[in-house]
């Protein structure tokens, strides 16, 4: 009886040997390519915090952080001031290139000091999008692309005598 089971464990052998070396021979797995996931902005994260009216002193520093898949395509954060939509003109613009990242990326934000003078009610816009997202006029081309946050000012107001209405863009009227 014993004599069988030595002549069935050579070919065994070999037979798992074979089967565990094939593997190795095989092509390496691929995977589909990764999809564009476009910048969204952690909002509860920002800071200053976004439903707080500023009062000031100017610089106005933030920091945001966000999350993106860019697929090797660099981002541009631009900070509007009393970006108005549907407006014709283009209000002061700050920009800042921010490289291509992963997804996984929990560390990256965008840091930016808003340093022109300001007195009174304004907002600030934050856009943050890809670079070729940009049409002439300086605005996203496609929304979807495209993360928004704003934060609403109010410097040296010292009375409290200025409304949130008489805002730059504000829809309380």
């Amino acid at each position: 009886m014993q004599g069988s089971n030595v002549r069935w464990a050579i070919p065994l052998r070999a037979v798992v040997a074979w089967t565990v070396l094939s593997g190795c021979f095989s092509e390496a797995p691929t995977f589909a390519p990764r999809g564009q996931i476009p910048p969204f902005v952690i909002a509860a994260q920002a800071d200053p915090p976004l439903g707080a009216v500023y009062e000031g002193p100017i610089p106005f520093p933030i920091n945001v952080p966000f999350r993106s898949e860019d697929v090797n395509i660099p981002l541009v954060a631009r900070l509007y001031q009393d970006l108005v939509p549907g407006a014709d003109q283009i209000p002061q613009v700050l920009e800042k290139s921010i490289p291509a990242g992963i997804y996984e990326d929990t560390s990256r934000s965008v840091s930016m000091d808003w340093r022109p003078p300001l007195v009174g009610c304004h907002s600030l816009t934050l856009i943050l999008t890809y670079y070729d997202n940009f049409d002439p006029s300086g605005f996203p081309l496609d929304e979807a692309r495209a993360a928004r946050v704003v934060w609403w000012l109010n410097v040296d107001d010292v009375d409290g005598v200025v409304t949130m209405a008489s805002c730059p863009g504000s829809t309380q009227r």
